[in-house]
């Protein structure tokens, strides 16, 4: 019901548009409904054979929202298309955490504000330092409030900048975002999950007893995205109560996704699932 009630309101919204899409000339940046897209870069260079961080910057209008890879019980996540020189290859979306959207029977995941999707770049082994190259983006992304609105744009960045754009602001934006950013297991933690019936039984070990957490699901339709999460606190960690999603047709094996005791400490995980017994 949610994901039909969200789709309507898009519909709405592009019944009433004359193009759903407002296409944008390629350029560093561009201003699209309800927010400013950007192509920014970590450092001003490239080096052969090695990767760097160029990341799209969303500055959205208050109270509008773009969504995580998971968008929860409805919207999708921005998409990018890139063109690019010969040999430059981009890897995959370093998602930032994200946060919870929505209340009452429909909940999303994503961002508001200012959010920075980063992208590694990798150059060429052949690449001459120096060498002006044009990094560019096909962007759509799905922006929403009360109702939704599909957009997309073209931005692009040469690197090395000749204006030398790429400065201690753009640095600090990426160090933010990574340390706002989901993080791999400490070494000596763990987690794991046991099926109880309508309920997945997260623990997670830290090594000592915590008291606050949420749990972002990886896949669509494995958790009821609306449901309390139950947390009970343990002596080396804690435990989450998630709810299954009505959705869920069969039994999984590992349940992934993203716990987030606190801004800076959010942590992906993989928990082997326990069936059943």
């Amino acid at each position: 019901m949610a994901n039909f009630l969200r789709r309507f309101s898009i519909a709405v919204v592009c019944g009433m548009a004359a193009s759903c899409f407002a296409g944008i000339a390629a350029a560093q940046s561009f201003t699209a409904s309800h927010a400013k897209i950007s192509l920014i870069s970590e450092t001003n260079s490239f080096q052969a054979g090695k990767s760097s961080w160029v990341g799209v910057l969303f500055d959205l209008e208050r109270g509008w929202h773009i969504y995580w890879v998971n968008p929860g019980d409805s919207g999708e996540p921005p998409k990018f298309q890139w063109q690019l020189p010969a040999g430059f290859q981009a890897k995959e979306i370093r998602w930032p955490t994200p946060v919870r959207l929505g209340t009452g029977i429909v909940i999303d995941y994503g961002y508001e504000g200012r959010v920075l999707l980063p992208v590694r770049m990798q150059a060429p082994a052949d690449y001459r330092a120096g060498n002006a190259v044009t990094l560019s983006a096909d962007i759509r992304y799905l922006i929403c409030r009360e109702v939704c609105i599909p957009a997309k744009g073209q931005a692009s960045l040469t690197i090395p900048s000749k204006n030398g754009a790429s400065g201690a602001a753009d640095l600090q934006l990426f160090q933010t975002t990574f340390a706002n950013s989901p993080k791999l297991l400490p070494p000596g933690w763990k987690a794991q999950a046991g099926d109880a019936g309508g309920f997945f039984l997260l623990s997670i070990d830290t090594g000592t007893s915590e008291s606050k957490a949420t749990f972002f699901p990886l896949e669509e339709d494995q958790i009821d995205n609306a449901a309390p999460q139950i947390i009970t606190a343990t002596a080396r960690g804690l435990q989450l109560k998630l709810k299954k999603s009505d959705q869920l047709a069969k039994p999984i094996s590992v349940l992934k996704g993203v716990v987030v005791f606190s801004p800076e400490r959010a942590f992906e995980v993989s928990a082997p699932v326990t069936a059943k017994k």
